[in-house]
């Protein structure tokens, strides 16, 4: 069972990777050279809000909106921070560190529910499992970035500040989506010492813009914000959570296809099939013809596997064939649990 679980979950990712609208991928400049979506103005910039954690100067978080403004294709707000108490569960005493692993998870609960990031500063220090300390961390679930300035911040104002851009452009490029990149060119690379992280580079490298413009463009639609939060939360077994937080999109009358074959893709990995089934069969009626969403919901009925399910199943993948012959894997996946 384990290894039909691994491998519909597989096809599912599978799909929904090469059902990527093109219009989120690239756009066409006039004179037909390929560019980013987010250069576009018609395509709104993704929110991301700055916080503090316990007392941070206000010149700090200015300074960390005016880096993202500067080389991200974002909007950036400044909002009110939380005190060290809000956080001091993850609190090591012992180390008289902060546990950033732990912090993230508790700021995930107020996390700001209009944006498609948060960056969080701080003076205190922090440290990871297995790690004397860390400049920063990220969610790339969550979309939670964190930096400390407790180890940046005592050698002059021009080294503090070209370190505290490095930090910034990192730790936001994760909270994006992007992961390390170990290029001598890019700011996404690992710099885990002070020394390592002079020498880092200001920005990041071509191919690393070029995911961030990507995926800006991408969180930028509506209600991308309400997605995040519930894949959160059911990464974390908050499954009722999770539920009213999509109930209250639909009674809202949101219609997005792919942002609804999201909400049930974020369901399904979750193994809550139902939920992905109910929206799925939304989709599918307000769209017949979509033949992804008659995949999806094929699977979805398949892994359920009540009565009756595997006759759903084959029916929608049945309708999907129908609709893209091309689809010689779902074809043969068909073919396989025909009775």
């Amino acid at each position: 069972m384990r290894r039909v679980t691994t491998f519909l979950c597989g096809l599912w990712l599978a799909l929904s990777a090469a059902a990527e609208p093109a219009a989120q991928a690239r756009v066409r400049s006039e004179e037909g050279t390929p560019r980013s979506a987010a250069s576009r103005p018609d395509v709104p910039r993704p929110l991301v809000v700055v916080r503090s954690l316990g007392p941070v100067p206000a010149e700090r978080l200015r300074a960390a909106c005016r880096i993202l403004l500067r080389t991200y294709p974002v909007r950036c707000e400044i909002r009110t921070g939380r005190d060290l108490f809000s956080a001091w569960s993850a609190w090591n005493l012992d180390r008289g560190q902060l546990d950033a692993r732990a912090a993230l998870e508790l700021l995930f609960a107020d996390r700001e529910l209009d944006a498609v990031a948060e960056l969080v500063v701080t003076g205190v220090d922090m440290y990871e499992v297995d790690k004397p300390y860390v400049f920063g961390l990220a969610s790339l679930t969550d979309r939670i970035a964190m930096v400390s300035l407790s180890r940046i911040d005592n050698d002059g104002s021009a080294r503090r500040d070209r370190r505290l851009n490095k930090l910034v452009l990192h730790e936001v490029g994760h909270a994006f989506g992007l992961h390390h990149h170990d290029a001598h060119d890019c700011v996404m690379r690992q710099d885990p010492t002070a020394a390592s992280l002079d020498s880092a580079p200001n920005g990041p490298c071509e191919y690393c813009h070029a995911e961030l413009s990507e995926q800006s463009a991408r969180l930028a639609r509506p209600n991308q914000a309400a997605l995040d939060r519930t894949r959160g939360q059911l990464v974390r077994g908050q499954y009722d959570a999770a539920r009213a937080t999509l109930a209250t999109l639909l009674e809202a009358g949101v219609f997005d296809t792919d942002l609804l074959r999201s909400f049930a893709s974020a369901f399904f990995e979750a193994k809550q099939y139902n939920e992905a089934i109910s929206v799925l069969r939304f989709v599918v009626k307000h769209n017949p013809n979509l033949a992804e969403a008659h995949v999806d919901l094929g699977l979805s009925y398949q892994m359920r596997g009540r009565e009756g399910d595997l006759d759903l199943a084959i029916e929608h993948l049945d309708i999907a064939v129908g609709l893209r012959p091309d689809w010689e894997m779902i074809a043969e996946h068909l073919e396989a649990i025909r009775p």
